[in-house]
């Protein structure tokens, strides 16, 4: 742990401990529970939250010790979830999904914890374009990152709703400084990439504007916390001991961004930008977390529970890969993707007192 880690945790550590009504004894009256964590990529400031509960002690506090892995996709992930080497991982809901079609292989996984609340996917045009709806994007060309990449059949299916069909052509850009390149100098007429990438291009300068996808798609909740059947039976009060973690850092991460954002880069230094000064620097980084952490709190109007799947968010997945080409069928379980038996134990802290805590930090 670095210095700056050493005075985070030794500030709030006596936050965190009296915050976790009903957790563990404190870490150092007992011996932590290892927990691997797998990500399907890379780590980003996508997941300062995740980084934070690490880092600033809720993981310790909650008696577990997290080791986070990261992982070439989502196909490589799951198989070690299957088989428990990883404990918790971090994909997309799509896989399991498509696994549960009559006649599949059943994967002995579920998801237990809805992190990513909203569609991460978006579809952005220039600020001054005359593309003003989904429907409008009829005749033009649509930047995506590849072909083979996961979103495309729900972008399919959208675009289809919308009356565009076919009449579309789909140009992979990659992602980062030739995507950004192929909207500015009109390669293509509009990106459809997830949403740290747009706000990249956004703190970078150039102005762009998201078309509005529509409830459904919007409401298509994305990368979630999975775990084994078996885990979920024998172990749940550590996945709800982890989920607990989390939340607090995401309550932390949205009330005061900045002190996320620098938790972070101490543990992942060639992530801090090289260029500007540290206030531009740390706006710029802020953007971009804030782009995506956001959607870990959209209760789109509910009630504040961290973690609680909505069934109709499901049932609207099922329906989109069936019509993008993804499923044959419909008839899937849905009971069997999911549970929502932990969130009790999850939101078991109080948001209030967190919220007031970490203004001051």
């Amino acid at each position: 742990m670095t210095t700056a880690q050493t005075k985070l945790r030794g500030a709030i550590s006596a936050l965190a401990l009296s915050l976790s009504l009903g957790a563990a004894l404190p870490a150092a009256a007992q011996d932590l529970t290892p927990v691997t964590f797998g990500n399907p990529t890379s780590i980003s400031i996508s997941l300062a939250p995740l980084i934070f509960a690490r880092d600033a002690g809720y993981f310790e506090d909650e008696g577990l010790d997290v080791e986070v892995l990261e992982f070439k996709g989502t196909g490589v992930l799951l198989p070690q979830i299957v088989a428990k080497r990883v404990d918790i991982g971090y994909p997309n809901p799509d896989a399991l999904i498509i696994s549960r079609q009559p006649g599949k292989e059943h994967l002995p996984l579920k998801f237990f914890y809805d992190v990513t609340r909203v569609s991460g996917w978006e579809f952005v045009v220039p600020a001054d374009s005359e593309i003003q709806t989904i429907a409008d994007l009829k005749g033009k060309t649509l930047g995506v990152g590849a072909m083979t990449w996961g979103n495309i059949p729900i972008t399919t299916a959208l675009l289809s709703e919308n009356g565009v069909g076919e009449d579309i052509k789909m140009v992979p850009v990659g992602v980062g400084g030739p995507a950004f390149l192929a909207l500015e100098n009109g390669t293509v007429d509009a990106l459809n990439l997830f949403d740290t990438q747009h706000a990249t291009m956004e703190a970078a300068g150039t102005e762009i504007r998201r078309l509005d996808m529509g409830a459904k798609y919007t409401g298509l909740f994305s990368n979630s916390f999975i775990a084994h059947e078996d885990t979920l039976a024998e172990k749940p009060e550590v996945l709800a001991a982890f989920g607990r973690a989390f939340a607090k850092a995401t309550v932390v991460c949205d009330e005061n961004p900045e002190v996320c954002v620098k938790t972070f880069w101490e543990a992942y230094p060639n992530q801090k930008p090289s260029e500007g000064t540290e206030e531009e620097k740390l706006a710029s980084n802020v953007t971009v977390m804030t782009s995506r952490t956001a959607k870990f709190s959209d209760f789109q109007g509910g009630e504040e529970l961290y973690g609680a799947f909505p069934r109709e968010g499901w049932e609207n997945f099922i329906e989109v890969l069936h019509t993008g080409g993804q499923l044959e069928s419909t008839e899937i379980n849905v009971d069997s993707l999911y549970t929502n038996d932990l969130v009790e134990q999850i939101n078991d802290f109080d948001k209030a007192a967190l919220r007031s805590e970490a203004d001051a930090m």
